[in-house]
């Protein structure tokens, strides 16, 4: 809504007053602003135009209603150029609405009153042509006693969404970012995305969507308030196009701004071309940029003096032009960056239509894929684990447990084989020993033998030595066998200990393997659950959007019913109107042959008047004569001479 007394029409740029304007000589800034504003050029015509002639009437409808029935209050609560608004109450209904009129005031030529009027009629005509939950309702067109229209307008509560950002960039001064509340906005803002393809079905063009024009209710509802400018593509012939829409510039450089709001427009909107819905998405995007990032592209700040101000605007006028492409808005969300970055490409061409806008909004908000948007293979494979995150987890959780348990089997079977081992290599070396031991005692009784033939030849006188020395030799071997056999076994008994001893540490790494195994049992079923509580709770989500599917359906039967509710009266109302119309024109018609009855009346009382005194006359002249007749018979008159002519006879 426009609140500077000193803005003809255009938000971020500060326009001379009318009386300032009226002598442009007297202040070089203002002579310099005049020269290239032609906002101010159309203006001053007007001005001059209507300082020489009468301003042509409205074309508006018989039976408008009155200001009668609405008590205005004393002050508008906003001003601008070329309307001011009035917060009113409907006496009928009992209601709050808005009063939109054209600024009045003595300095104002017929011209200028003329073109402010057209203004509020025009709006009123385009937002007859629009009926949607997110776009501000015309309850009607009133035409004041004095003549001028005004348009009664439904008052949207809420808090602008300029306000809301506001309060967002302040409270993040403490160095936290705000993504959820400003993800929430987004999910609102899909609502205004809906109201501009509503509108450009009806060849509507906005030409200011910028937060200062959106209101956000307690609820999440969204409303695209602020029509002042808007275009109707379709109209045959607009008398504000000057207002409105100048050519390019043959030479290049880019004229002064003459709709719109710096940053949110365009290039070709900054440089007066044929309005297009494309306007209407550029602003928007940028708009979508700032919610999400918390500021636009190129930082446009208030100002005071002119100078800087017309500095700020070639600075403006330059980047659009000839500026970098803006930064993604979220760097960490290269969908949600896409999106925006495709409603405030610099090419008309490139951008998405309003509804391929709300196609885009709508994926990315309920996480399907985004159809402008190119994904890779890990990409994909990241957004299904977002979107199936119990499925996600349950899985991670199963091929934990798989490599857990791969591994514990691996382990098991490598102790087993270690036992294995070490079992045969103990009872090959016991085997040994024993072998070796069989072999001593064989050893030993050889010995004993041949010591015992030794004795019983030296007994018998016989020569023994023979025998005595291979019984020493048989014992000698016997007790290196035995030795040998000492030998085996203690290294046997060597191989047993150390084969249990890996035994013991094979057993020890079996029961942390189970453990392990036991662990991620558990932690399986943790899983489990975890994934039951998931499928639970995703079940409960699912089942509540199924509600508010629901019941957004039952909304929108509410206001498809509603709408129809309101066209019928709406319907009724022309009707009223038409009979009221022809009732007034069957009274004025009646109004007429009534005084054309009184008037024949009063002549035939006039004549009858006449009829009575001619008859009164003859009555009295009669008397007059039957007097002297009488006289005559009475007195009658000597005859001096023959009698002359008799009377006339008496009158009727």
């Amino acid at each position: 809504m426009e609140t500077d007394p000193t803005q003809p029409g255009l938000e971020g740029v500060k326009h001379p007053t009318i009386a300032e304007l009226r002598d442009p000589a007297s202040q070089p800034h203002v002579h310099e602003h005049l020269a290239s504003c032609s906002m101010c050029q159309s203006v001053v015509q007007a001005d001059a135009d209507g300082a020489t002639s009468a301003p042509i009437e409205l074309d508006l409808p018989k039976g408008l209603v009155s200001e009668n029935a609405f008590k205005w209050p004393a002050d508008p609560i906003a001003r601008g150029g070329m309307a001011q608004i009035f917060a009113a109450e409907d006496r009928r209904l009992s209601r709050t609405v808005i009063l939109k009129a054209p600024r009045d005031g003595d300095d104002l030529s017929p011209g200028m009153t003329q073109l402010f009027q057209r203004r509020v009629t025009t709006e009123a005509r385009i937002l007859a042509k629009l009926q949607h939950p997110s776009i501000v309702t015309i309850y009607e067109l009133g035409k004041a006693s004095v003549g001028f229209p005004f348009c009664v307008l439904e008052r949207v509560e809420g808090t602008a969404l300029r306000d809301r950002l506001d309060e967002l960039a302040a409270l993040e001064q403490d160095g936290t970012p705000r993504t959820r509340e400003r993800l929430e906005l987004l999910s609102n803002l899909v609502a205004i995305a809906e109201a501009l393809a509503y509108a450009h079905e009806r060849k509507i063009v906005h030409r200011d969507c910028t937060p200062n024009n959106i209101i956000l209710g307690k609820r999440g509802e969204a409303t695209l308030i602020d029509w002042g400018i808007a275009r109707d593509l379709e109209a045959p012939g607009d008398s504000d196009a000057s207002l409105n829409d100048q050519p390019p510039s043959m030479s290049g450089r880019m004229v002064t701004i003459s709709a719109g709001t710096p940053p949110y427009l365009p290039l070709e909107q900054s440089q007066g071309r044929a309005a297009a819905p494309s306007f209407d998405v550029y602003s928007f995007g940028m708009t979508l940029y700032e919610v999400v990032s918390g500021n636009t592209p190129f930082a446009w700040k208030t100002v005071e003096t002119a100078k800087a101000r017309n500095k700020q605007l070639d600075d403006f006028l330059d980047w659009l032009k000839h500026g970098d492409a803006p930064p993604p808005a979220m760097p960490k969300d290269p969908e949600l960056s896409g999106i925006i970055a495709k409603a405030i490409t610099r090419d008309p061409a490139a951008r998405f239509t309003a509804d391929e806008l709300v196609r885009a909004l709508k994926q990315y908000l309920t996480g399907d894929l985004v159809f402008s948007h190119r994904y890779s293979a890990t990409g994909r494979l990241a957004r299904w684990a977002r979107r199936h995150k119990a499925t996600t987890v349950s899985l991670a959780f199963l091929v934990a447990f798989a490599i857990v348990g791969a591994l514990v089997w691996a382990q098991l079977q490598r102790a087993a084989k270690e036992e294995a081992e070490l079992r045969a290599m103990a009872s090959a070396a016991n085997a040994d020993a024993a072998e070796k031991g069989r072999a001593a005692d064989e050893a030993t009784r050889a010995a004993d033998e041949a010591n015992a033939r030794a004795e019983e030849a030296q007994r018998k006188g016989q020569n023994a030595d023979e025998l005595r020395r291979e019984a020493e030799a048989k014992r000698k071997a016997a007790e290196q066998m035995r030795n040998s056999a000492d030998a085996a076994a203690r290294s046997a008994k060597g191989q047993a200990d150390d084969a249990l001893k890996r035994f013991q540490e094979a057993m020890k790494v079996k029961e942390e393997a189970e453990k392990a195994s036991a662990a991620a049992r558990m932690a399986q079923a943790v899983a489990e659950k975890e994934r039951d509580n998931a499928l639970i709770v995703r079940a409960e989500a699912e089942k509540e959007r199924d509600t508010a599917l629901a019941l957004r359906a039952a909304a929108d039967k509410d206001r498809d019913s509603a709408n129809t509710a309101r066209a019928a009266a709406e319907a009724d109302r022309e009707a009223a109107r038409q009979g009221q119309s022809r009732a007034e024109q069957d009274r004025d018609a009646a109004r007429g042959a009534q005084a054309a009855a009184e008037r024949e009346r009063d002549a035939a009382t006039a004549a009858r008047a006449t009829v009575e005194r001619e008859r009164d006359d003859a009555r009295r002249r009669v008397a007059e004569l039957e007097q002297r007749l009488r006289e005559l018979q009475n007195n009658p008159p000597p005859q001096p001479g023959p009698p002359g002519p008799p009377p006339p006879p008496p009158g009727p």
